[in-house]
């Protein structure tokens, strides 16, 4: 282990020896926190919320946003091959994690399934947010694991001085992959656009060993070497347009992706057998995904006494996406939606200040076809809220409070129908200027959604039966978080979190299989469930511009009446170092991810692994614009990886020892 280590570190730090001398340049840009309804960077809001952009977004963006997002402190990624990558949250995950498009949601069909990506690009965003806390009441009570929120600036909010823009490319050589990505803003007296677009196109991802390691004594049933059918190809487009006056805008999108992929083959799933001999070849199953989108937006200062500020989003969705079997059409999903948020900032109240809104959803869903596990339904959600903040002297405290009511009308049966109440409290004490404690404690419904009600049939996608439970309670979440930050010559973040989760909603191997369709049965089902963990970072500055990073999270998550709860990350921790000076920037990161015996009832165990990842990075100012040349190198020590989050974890492992490089032009 010591050796690569060492012969890494002095890869990545060869470009920094020459400037060693070198002063150390800063950067720092303003970051405005969207979570907060008051538009301001208080204390509290800072504490729940973290946020990638900049640089630091390009280094970390990928194709996915589970990829973009699993070094982040308590957040890793659950994958379903390259084309599907699914935020986790402290364990929590799908319908527990509420992924936003700028605020709404993505209105696709993420959570009804694994196989099932996210219609959001990591590298079209500006920033992106993740959210625990009072401020994710906001956004739907229903997000008891947290809010990640991608937000773009395809609805302008601000006319810019000069025509802005930027180009970038970038070529992974682990599954040769291509992206070419752009943007353009531009405007006139009160008008201001803006055009992006992406094209991602990729081959089979490169493994080390086997797709799905051998039994011992068995011939080998997967390919080596590289994971067969998971090519992918991607694009998206997306103009906006705002009107901009003196106390605020309005303005409106239109968007479109489309999005192919492929389903990394299963141990066993939908056969068919050859006409001329015994021979039989597993289908192999793609996704062809489409998703139209219209988006209204605006704000305006003073619309009504003791208002400071008024706001909406408005989206409208037609998404579909089917399931393609050895090239013919099989199972159609659609979801046709409509979500709308408005919010009132209002003025100091008995020394609270805040915002109230309501949030209302309605959409037709449903799956059509010979594997249509999901009936169609009708399904409509309102909500109201209230979140607020007050501040005595070196103590900032934020209360939330929120109420939804969510019928679900299937065509073949009677309507279900659930209330929901979310509270959530937070405090922060500023002991001291550089010293901080903050404690949360919140307790919020959610209700089971249509699949887990509902489902019952064959996913040949997800290789799995189905079925779902119409008498499924609501979920109550009791969470309390504690946290401390130090901020001075070093800085210091630590929390701990115990969540204790009644009727807690999990989809279950039942370790039987339907005999018919030869795929194993899984189960929704209900049983108490909690969650504890920890997470914690270091970060030290030395000799100048260098700066080491030490971190780790944990989680471990039991069913009540005996078991572990399924797919959950194990213990991680290690290092990173930086070095960055005037137009170089360069650094490593050593993780080490134990051995996940906690995998849950018929579930495979994951081996620990350590996964050693480089980056550099050469800015270059020119009078026409900014060119950055960057390279990233992935999984250094070619280790054969294996997610413990993930539903093909034993048939699909992460890519092997790969590089990435790009150039971007700013102007």
């Amino acid at each position: 282990m010591k050796t690569p280590f060492m012969v890494a570190l002095a890869v990545s730090s060869l470009p920094c020896v020459a400037l060693a001398q070198s002063q150390h340049h800063n950067e720092i840009n303003e970051v405005i926190i969207s979570a907060s309804p008051l538009q301001e960077d208080s204390a509290g809001i800072k504490q729940s919320v973290s946020v990638l952009s900049g640089e630091n977004l390009r280094n970390k963006a990928a194709a996915t946003i589970g990829e973009s997002l699993k070094d982040e402190l308590g957040v890793t990624n659950q994958g379903f091959g390259p084309g599907v990558g699914k935020p986790v949250i402290r364990g929590q995950s799908d319908n527990r994690v509420r992924v936003l498009q700028d605020g709404l949601g993505t209105m696709d069909a993420s959570t009804v399934s694994g196989d099932h990506a996210i219609t959001t690009e990591a590298l079209l965003a500006e920033r992106i947010e993740i959210l625990r806390g009072p401020a994710t009441l906001r956004y739907g009570s229903g997000a008891v694991g947290g809010v990640v929120n991608v937000i773009d600036n395809r609805i302008p909010d601000k006319v810019p001085e000069k025509l802005e823009g930027a180009v970038e490319y970038r070529h992974n050589t682990g599954s040769d992959q291509d992206s070419t990505v752009f943007k353009l803003d531009g405007g006139a007296g009160s008008w201001a656009w803006h055009l992006d677009g992406i094209y991602r196109e990729s081959n089979d991802l490169k493994v080390q060993g086997y797709a799905q390691e051998p039994e011992p004594g068995e011939e080998p049933e997967s390919t080596r070497g590289y994971i067969e059918n998971t090519d992918t190809r991607a694009d998206a487009f997306s103009a906006g347009l705002s009107w901009i006056g003196d106390e605020g805008f309005i303005g409106m999108s239109f968007s479109q992706i489309n999005n192919e992929y492929g389903i990394p083959p299963g141990s066993h799933g939908h056969h068919e057998e050859d006409d001329h001999d015994d021979d039989e070849e597993v289908e192999l199953i793609r996704i062809d995904m489409e998703q139209t989108r219209i988006d209204l937006k605006g704000e305006w200062a003073n619309i009504l006494p003791g208002i400071e500020l008024g706001r909406f989003r408005l989206g409208y969705n037609d998404y579909e996406h089917i399931e393609l079997e050895s090239g013919e059409k099989g199972t159609k999903f659609f979801n046709e939606a409509f979500e709308f948020r408005g919010e009132l900032v209002h003025r100091e109240i008995a020394g609270w200040k805040g915002a109230f809104g309501t949030q209302l959803e309605d959409r037709r869903f449903g799956a059509i076809g010979d594997e249509a596990f999901v009936p169609k339904s009708d399904i409509r959600q309102g909500g109201l809220f209230w979140v607020g903040e007050t501040t005595h002297n070196q103590f900032t405290h934020e209360l939330g409070a929120r109420f939804d009511r969510q019928t679900v009308d299937p065509d073949n049966g009677s309507k279900i129908s659930h209330n929901i109440y979310s509270l959530s409290a937070g405090s922060l004490w500023q002991v001291t200027d550089e010293q901080s404690l903050s404690l949360s404690l919140s307790r919020a419904d959610r209700a089971p959604v249509v699949e887990e009600l509902l489902s019952n049939g064959p996913h040949f996608a997800s290789q799995s039966f189905d079925v779902g439970d119409r008498d499924l309670d609501e979920e109550t979440s009791h969470n309390i978080e504690l946290g401390y930050r130090y901020q001075g010559p070093v800085d210091l973040k630590l929390s701990i979190f115990y969540n204790k989760i009644d009727d807690f909603i999990f989809k279950k191997n039942t370790g039987e299989e339907n005999e018919e369709e030869e795929l194993d049965i899984y189960q929704f089902q209900q049983q108490d469930a909690t969650f504890r963990g920890a997470e914690a970072s270091l970060v030290v500055p030395f000799k100048d511009n260098w700066q080491v990073e030490i971190f780790g999270d944990y989680v471990r998550a039991k069913l009540d009446k005996g078991g572990d709860v399924p797919r959950i990350p194990p213990l991680r921790y290690g290092i990173a170092l930086d070095y960055q000076a005037y137009n170089w920037h360069t650094g490593f990161r050593l993780t080490d991810v134990k051995k996940q015996n906690h995998a849950g009832e018929f579930e495979e165990d994951t081996d620990s692994y350590t996964r050693l990842d480089a980056h550099f990075n050469y800015h270059v100012d020119t009078a026409a614009g900014d060119w950055l040349f960057f390279a990233k190198a992935n999984n250094l020590l070619d280790e054969e990886i294996r997610n413990s989050t993930s539903f093909l974890r034993e048939f699909a492992p992460e890519g092997r020892l790969s590089l990435e490089l790009g150039v971007r032009y700013s102007f």
